[in-house]
């Protein structure tokens, strides 16, 4: 067994190097000081001003409502309820932008490659438009314009069980028991369990194609949620009624947060469009021609053969622009909508006058959500590689 020597670094690249060790050493002892000059500061303050510190003010009653709730709360609820609305309002709208984003920028990816040159230009005028535009002012468009065009409540727009008015567009609710939830929850998992059995018995056999899943997915849907139907009384639907003035029942989607999603969606779609658009070039014009020759036409060439590799380098810079976008949620607070900036960074702060709990909860969430982000993508992206075997 050979024994490496060990390196040693010499006198003259420690004389080289000392200078820039020592000048970190001092900008880290200066950055240091001058935080806890800061947080002194601050205890200072707070003592004079006898301010108590700490969260505890999570578990007080809040005494406000909130326009959107995707759970239970009410004046009597407390604090720590109204950050977990707010958090649910804000992951609701980045995830429905998210989407609608990434569906459109693939379509004007597309578009701007076609061959009919009006399609190409169409493509090329949405791109260079909305992307010079200022998201703020296109919120402002759409909430203070384009919603103001919507009919009144006693005028609400019916379509099937949903109505559309300038209060909002209003869903029908499923409403269940707790025996239906569970039924509900069982199955599921259910459906889960034997999809991932029924996959990978077909990939053992290589059957595991796009229309086999799909189709097997279909017929489990089917075996594992039909039975739902004989629970008489366990499920209902709330559905919307125009009542004067406002509508009850139903699931509001509210003014806001349809300006809100369809301003992140339009903006962030014009960059996701060239980023996917340069990955779709990098993929050789060859894959193209050899699905032709295989019978493929345009349409499922791209969706079978030219996307899945375009994603492939698409995915780790489109991963920032989702970011973004999760971060630039936080203008909900200009049109009102109820998100962490608006209810934590706002309302909560002035009632409980703890700015820097407020403040230090709302960084949190907005990077606790970016972090999930870039694990989930990084987790994507790792799971493509590993299929082409560069992992």
């Amino acid at each position: 067994m050979t024994v490496l020597p060990r390196t040693t670094m010499s006198r003259a690249v420690l004389k080289e190097r000392l200078p820039g060790y020592a000048g970190q050493v001092v900008l880290l002892a200066l950055v240091v000081w001058l935080a806890w000059g800061g947080f002194s500061n601050f205890l200072g303050n707070v003592r004079a001003l006898g301010v108590s510190t700490g969260y505890g003010f999570l578990h007080a009653e809040a005494g406000f409502e909130i326009a959107q709730s995707m759970i239970a709360f009410g004046p009597g609820s407390s604090y720590l309820d109204a950050v977990i609305v707010a958090t649910l309002n804000s992951l609701l709208v980045i995830a429905l932008a998210s989407v609608f984003s990434t569906v459109i920028g693939l379509f004007i990816a597309f578009g701007r490659l076609a061959p009919h040159p009006l399609i190409r230009g169409a493509s090329s005028a949405y791109v260079e438009v909305f992307r010079n535009i200022p998201l703020l002012l296109q919120i402002f468009f759409w909430y203070f314009s384009a919603m103001a065009l919507l009919p009144g409540v006693g005028d609400s727009l019916g379509l099937g069980a949903v109505l559309l008015n300038n209060r909002g567009l209003f869903f029908p609710r499923l409403q269940m028991t707790l025996s239906g939830a569970w039924a509900v929850a069982a199955a599921f998992a259910a459906f889960v369990l034997l999809f991932l059995l029924v996959h990978r018995a077909l990939r053992s056999r290589a059957l595991a194609g796009a229309g086999t899943l799909a189709l097997t997915a279909a017929v489990l849907v089917v075996l594992c949620f039909a039975p739902l139907a004989l629970m008489q009384g366990q499920f209902g639907l709330d559905s919307p009624r125009a009542e004067g003035f406002n509508v009850s029942g139903g699931f509001a989607v509210l003014p806001e947060l349809m300006a809100l999603t369809l301003g992140l969606s339009i903006y962030n779609s014009t960059f996701l469009a060239e980023i996917f658009r340069a990955g779709i070039l990098s993929v050789p014009r060859g894959q193209s021609e050899a699905a032709a020759t295989v019978g493929l036409s345009g349409v499922r060439a791209a969706l079978l053969i030219t996307l899945p590799q375009a994603l492939r380098l698409a995915l780790p810079p489109a991963a920032g622009q989702y970011q973004t976008l999760a971060k630039a949620s936080s203008l909900a607070a200009a049109v009102g909508y109820p998100d962490i900036m608006q209810i934590v960074g706002g309302t909560v702060l002035s009632q409980t006058s703890q700015a820097l709990e407020a403040m230090a909860l709302v960084v949190l969430l907005y990077a606790a959500i970016n972090l999930v982000i870039a694990l989930a993508v990084n987790l994507a992206n790792r799971r493509l590689l590993r299929h082409d075997g560069r992992a």
